[in-house]
């Protein structure tokens, strides 16, 4: 008999207990802002809403979605529902029927599960929201080394620093690579110490870059203000890592702290000074010029008097038979155009020596 009056109690214990999870639920989250990735949802209300089985949400129950925030149902660790749009929802799909919502018969049933497994409830079921925000000021404190095949100035070699933004494109994706709350620095780590997801973004800069300039012809005194191709190569570079598995893109990046090393920095001076000569022939006669001036008061200044003048002549001249000889009109090296009264020595924008491309020396 004592077996009886246990199992009877079992039973009435498993009933109150189903009985008590029959209030409908309202579930919310504040904002997640820019330091929550994940976050489950609790509920509105304190009293009377699923006291005991807080696994378990009733037919019938409100979930509000708030700005900036994704919402997820997981019911026996599946997502079976998915909100992407901001509102006041009803959940009406739940595999846990409620009294209050006509499912008697189902309420019961749920007891006499409760019965068969000792009084413990056999399914659970969770809201979770996942950050819709772009999340700012992603900051690396690493220096970046990355050659710049520019389509203009040759091979460059950049050092740089990023700092990029992210949103999460798709929560389902990016649930299923974390499944439990979430935080940045969980998630992202810090600028000084860089987790998986942030890594893959540094990894790829290099492919990136290499993008921009090969298939984007973006040259490099451009490089900075065109962040919107930037973005869509490191998107494209890091697409299987982030897109496809995580459910993230970069919504922004921006490159700090560039500079070039001194080779570099050389032949980029070197072409834009050919350039402007070349797109300005006034500009390179007065340089020409102003090299035959300071040539010629160096060599007045000079011991030998006028033979020093005689040499400084010869820095820009052959001798005085060259006037018959064959005159280069554009540098062979940087194509500026050269003056026509005498053969140079050295070209005056890029410096090459173009003497022996005279004829008749």
């Amino acid at each position: 008999m004592g077996f009886i009056s246990n199992v009877t109690g079992a039973i009435s214990d498993s009933l109150n207990s189903e009985l008590k999870d029959q209030y409908l639920e309202a579930f919310r989250t504040d904002s997640l802002g820019q330091n929550l990735l994940v976050k489950r949802a609790y509920r509105l209300n304190s009293r009377g809403h699923n006291q005991d089985s807080s696994n378990i949400i009733s037919n019938g129950s409100k979930v509000l979605v708030p700005e900036g925030t994704y919402a997820l149902m997981i019911d026996d660790g599946e997502i079976v529902d998915t909100v992407t749009t901001p509102g006041l929802y009803t959940w009406e799909n739940s595999s846990s029927k409620s009294a209050l919502s006509g499912g008697i018969k189902n309420a019961l049933g749920d007891a006499f599960d409760r019965f068969r497994f000792a009084g413990e409830v056999t399914k659970s079921q969770k809201i979770y929201y996942v950050n819709a925000l772009e999340i700012m000021n992603q900051t690396c404190k690493d220096y970046l080394n990355v050659m710049y095949p520019d389509p203009f100035y040759g091979n460059l070699y950049l050092k740089f620093r990023i700092t990029f933004s992210f949103r999460i494109v798709d929560p389902v994706k990016f649930f299923g690579k974390t499944g439990k709350e979430t935080t940045v620095y969980d998630y992202m780590g810090s600028e000084y110490k860089p987790k998986k997801p942030f890594q893959e973004v540094l990894d790829h800069m290099e492919e990136a870059i290499n993008l921009c300039a090969v298939r984007d012809k973006v040259p490099f005194p451009k490089l900075l203000s065109n962040k919107s191709k930037l973005k869509d190569a490191v998107n494209e570079a890091v697409s299987k890592e982030w897109s496809e598995l995580r459910g993230m893109v970069v919504e922004s990046i921006a490159l700090t702290d560039l500079t070039l090393d001194e080779s570099s920095r050389n032949r980029v001076e070197q072409f834009d000074s050919a350039k402007l000569f070349a797109d300005d022939p006034a500009a390179l006669g007065a340089l020409v010029a102003l090299g035959l001036t300071k040539a010629s008061q160096l060599a007045a200044s000079n011991s030998a008097g006028a033979v020093g003048i005689g040499i400084a002549g010869a820095v820009s001249t052959y001798a005085p038979g060259a006037q018959s000889q064959n005159i280069l009109e554009t540098c062979p090296f940087c194509g500026t155009p050269l003056p026509a009264q005498a053969p140079l020595d050295r070209c005056p924008a890029c410096y090459a020596d173009i003497r022996n491309y005279y004829t008749g020396k």
